[in-house]
């Protein structure tokens, strides 16, 4: 029997459009959801979409059904890697009408808590996880792939454009050239040495 309070952490691989500090409330109002698109190779995927497919087998025969809801959370993209939607409510209303909040845990690489900071797409990162089931009569069986915690690993901070290129212009575009006509290992003079304007 499959335990679905089971942790399972990916090895390292590419979240696209994250909400991981603050949620997601455009489809999800009032109170959001946080969420990340979430890329592995092919190889590294295999092992959770088993988790994926077993989850949902077993709660198949639970239910004495054979009716699969029509949205998977993992799908394969064109360049042959598969992509993970993991996802967690930030407000949760039980049964009995009380509610709580909750959010993932963010750590940093050394595995201390990530203070608050912007996390664009391509950002290096892990991701633990449960593969929760759920059943209704109007979609089926269906699996959630609930968001406990990332590990980031490598930040991109800034949003990159359409084109792919990054949007900040600390570069101004310039790339490094190898010139001859200027004096090698010429240093600035720091300005508190100019003399006096």
């Amino acid at each position: 029997m499959i335990n679905e309070k089971q942790i399972h952490t990916t090895p390292i691989g590419i979240g696209n459009y994250p909400y991981l500090f603050t949620p997601d409330t455009q489809f999800e109002k009032p109170n959001g959801v946080y969420t990340v698109k979430f890329v592995l190779s092919k190889k590294d995927a295999e092992p959770y979409i088993k988790i994926y497919e077993d989850t949902l087998k077993e709660r198949q025969q639970k239910d004495n059904t054979e009716k699969r809801a029509p949205h998977n959370q993992y799908k394969s993209l064109k360049d042959g890697t598969v992509e993970f939607k993991f996802k967690l409510k930030a407000k949760v209303t039980m049964k009995d009408g009380t509610d709580f909040e909750q959010r993932p845990k963010i750590l940093n690489p050394d595995k201390t808590v990530a203070e608050p900071q912007a996390v664009y797409s391509g950002s290096k990162m892990k991701i633990a996880f449960q593969a929760f089931s759920w059943s209704n009569p109007m979609q089926g069986v269906g699996v959630s792939l609930r968001l406990k915690a990332v590990q980031l690993i490598e930040v991109i901070s800034e949003n990159p454009k359409s084109d792919g290129k990054s949007n900040s212009d600390y570069d101004y575009g310039f790339s490094e050239e190898k010139v001859s006509n200027v004096p090698s290992g010429k240093k600035e003079v720091p300005v508190s040495q100019e003399a006096d304007f």
